[in-house]
């Protein structure tokens, strides 16, 4: 059956105020029949600015890394392009795209980047590149697991000093257990979705989930040290 490498950036530190500073994350998941959680996955947090096209570029390279050791069939970047092949990517096809001014200016940036990075995954891979969005369940996954990868991030950045708050994706809860950080989406037909990493969080701190109070449909974290 058909197997996917999905990759997506998400999950936010934000100030008090609850405004975004930086996306903390990047994921890249592989997966296979059934589709609910991942079987492998790469996750990078090194934040970068919200406003920033470089993100692209990251996705498809972390995306290539774990599609290289799976030679998966298809792999699928959160970009919501109708689900157009890299091979058709081009400046003609996104200066007509329905998508906003600012996005359509921001992937013309780094458009030959893009093909770049793109082409030469997919020789090392004979994987096809979809830019599909979250009409990918498997970028949904791929989401969710940034969530995870970001609460890791928080807890070492809190032992470190000041608490850290964590914007989730949207419609996504954190479940602590002995060995994993599991995201969980809270969407009613995605109940049996998950995404997570290998990580024991530490005693020292505390974990704290609470609405969004600035965005209806989003949880924020809350990590500080004991």
């Amino acid at each position: 059956m058909l197997r996917i490498v999905a990759a997506d950036s998400g999950a936010a530190e934000l100030d008090s105020n609850f405004s975004v500073k930086s996306i903390i994350a990047t994921a890249a998941v592989y997966l296979g029949f059934p589709y609910k959680r991942p079987i492998d996955y790469i996750c990078l947090t090194k934040p970068f600015d919200p406003d920033s096209s470089e993100y692209v570029v990251r996705e498809l390279e972390l995306a290539g890394q774990l599609a290289k050791k799976h030679k998966p069939d298809q792999i699928h970047i959160d970009i919501s392009l109708g689900g157009i092949r890299l091979e058709d990517l081009n400046r003609e096809f996104l200066e007509h795209a329905k998508i906003s001014n600012r996005g359509k200016q921001q992937l013309l940036g780094v458009l030959d980047k893009i093909r770049e990075v793109g082409m030469r995954i997919k020789k090392e891979t004979e994987s096809d590149i979809l830019f599909i969005g979250k009409e990918s369940w498997a970028v949904r996954i791929a989401e969710l697991t940034t969530a995870a990868c970001a609460v890791k991030y928080g807890v070492e950045k809190a032992l470190q000093g000041e608490p850290v708050i964590i914007g989730l994706p949207r419609r996504c809860s954190i479940t602590i257990t002995r060995d994993y950080v599991i995201a969980r989406s809270l969407f009613y037909d995605e109940t049996d979705i998950v995404g997570y990493i290998r990580y024991s969080v530490p005693n020292a701190v505390i974990i704290s989930e609470f609405p969004n109070p600035l965005a209806m449909g989003f949880r924020a974290i809350k990590i500080q040290r004991m």
